[in-house]
């Protein structure tokens, strides 16, 4: 790793789909940060809008940014896309319709290399741009300003999103490190498998990294039919390859709280269960994968209380 008298690249990778809107407010907080040098890589998956157009148009502004594009294959695979073309010493993951202060790659890049890392992380918010609004700040359980292993990290219940953080490039190149591909709800699976690879980890109790919730064609807000049947059997695919992962680290905790809730839900979700082809293909990927021997390997009594509360508020409230 570079001193900090001779700055390490940092290569920021923003996987795009159909962000006209969001891209410009995206790059711009990217560029304003104090940090340098930075690459930005820009990944298309496949928009239909003009998202890729604005790009291109934001590399001729921007000496700093390259732009690569592919045939839809999700944002995963897009990720992997701008791993494969990042020069960085560092790495960090910023989705395109969101933003962040100034300060987040400067101060985050200082900890990584001046702690020896793997990674440092800060808190994030919601926010509803269209109502100039901000919500929910996640600081999560993780104790601040403190290096610990991954695994410790991991068994503080951490955000498990891959954007908040900074990486040490080295590190994630010396597990071969590679997003999901092709699936939903893939970030469980990946920031797990970062957090419990790593020997040297710190949060930092900031909140440099704004989450947009009003983008009502991203995932979440997705409430497509045919979206809402891959999610809940994605769930379950990631569910099991969580366990896989339990059993190839010989971990235990956390990670079997997450491989239930992510069977949870796929399975108590009361609107979509009420439609005949959800029930089918959720039964069909309990049965692909597993599932029953995966709850049988993963499921405490205090996980059964925690089910039981989830449980409450779905059927009996009604909240997904």
């Amino acid at each position: 790793m570079e001193s900090m008298n001779e700055k390490a690249l940092l290569s920021v990778i923003v996987p795009m789909y159909n962000v006209e809107k969001y891209l410009k407010t995206c790059i711009d907080s990217i560029e304003k940060q104090t940090y340098s040098p930075i690459e930005i890589i820009l990944v298309d998956d496949g928009s239909i809008d003009r998202t890729l157009q604005i790009a291109y148009e934001l590399s001729e502004q921007f000496d700093n940014i390259k732009v690569f594009s592919q045939e839809n294959q999700g944002q995963g695979k897009a990720r992997n896309t701008g791993l494969s073309h990042a020069k960085g010493d560092l790495i960090a993951f910023i989705d395109s319709d969101d933003f962040i202060e100034p300060d987040m790659m400067a101060d985050l890049a200082a900890y990584v290399m001046n702690q020896n890392l793997d990674f440092a992380e800060c808190s994030y918010q919601d926010v509803y741009c269209e109502k100039n609004k901000k919500s929910y700040v996640y600081f999560s359980n993780v104790p601040a300003n403190e290096v610990m292993t991954g695994r410790e990290f991991f068994e503080h219940h951490p955000i498990l999103s891959p954007c908040n953080r900074v990486y040490c490039h080295q590190f994630l190149k010396g597990f071969h490190f590679q997003f999901t591909e092709n699936r939903f709800a893939e970030d469980v699976y990946d920031i797990s498998n970062i957090m419990l690879h790593a020997k040297r980890a710190m949060r930092i109790d900031r909140c440099y990294y704004y989450y947009r919730r009003d983008n009502f064609g991203s995932t979440r807000n997705n409430k497509d039919v045919a979206h809402k049947i891959k999610l809940g059997c994605d769930k379950l695919f990631i569910a099991a390859k969580l366990n896989r992962l339990r059993k190839e680290l010989n971990v235990h905790g956390y990670i079997s709280n997450l491989i239930v809730r992510n069977i949870l839900g796929a399975i108590c979700t009361p609107n979509m269960f009420k439609v005949y082809e959800y029930r089918k293909a959720v039964f069909f990927a309990c049965k692909e994968h597993n599932i029953g021997r995966v709850v049988q390997q993963n499921i405490s009594l205090k996980i059964t209380l925690t089910l039981f509360f989830v449980f409450i508020n779905k059927f009996i409230f009604n909240k997904d």
